[in-house]
């Protein structure tokens, strides 16, 4: 089980590390007026890339529960889904960074396997602000890349496979 756990550890940082290395269109910004932001305070990371777990695999695991116990999974996913049909919001192939079609997003959705409820991992880009006078921190979300549940032969999840980027305008 060790083997299993370490083995399901080092493809997760090989995952992320690669798709990390795919998003070098968000560029950090050279302009000073951006370092300090009267509205939303100081920046801190003008770019910052991380994964959100948004679905537990696991039903034994009590901890993931509880951290999702208050994310309603069914309405942030299909909101991102209506935000990129609607056109309010563009999505991109995350491998040749071409923008996708609603046709395009629609043939995914309709390929063998895919359900929007296996979507189990979100890497978000973000702007993080913070305001020391006011105690007060803002994360402004640049972009998203959704990611299902990738199981191994065994059933077990294997890490996340990427099913495209949205970049919010």
């Amino acid at each position: 089980m060790i083997k299993k756990l370490l083995f399901l550890a080092a493809v997760t940082g090989i995952l992320t590390a690669s798709a990390c290395r795919r998003q070098t269109d968000t560029k950090p910004s050279s302009d000073a007026s951006f370092m300090i932001d009267s509205t939303y305070g100081m920046v801190v990371a003008d770019t910052i890339t991380y994964d959100v777990i948004i679905s537990n695999p696991n039903p034994g695991d009590t901890w993931t529960a509880r951290c999702l116990s208050k994310l309603n999974h069914k309405a942030l996913v299909d909101s991102i889904f209506a935000m990129v049909y609607s056109g309010r919001v563009l999505a991109f192939n995350l491998d040749t960074r071409e923008q996708l079609t609603v046709r395009q997003i629609k043939d995914i959705e309709a390929e063998q396997g895919f359900n929007r409820e296996n979507i189990g991992m979100i890497q978000f880009t973000e702007a993080w602000y913070l305001d020391p006078k006011e105690n007060a921190m803002t994360k402004k979300v640049l972009s998203m890349v959704l990611g299902t549940n990738f199981y191994n032969a065994e059933g077990e999840l294997f890490g996340h496979k990427p099913v495209f980027k949205v970049v919010l305008k």
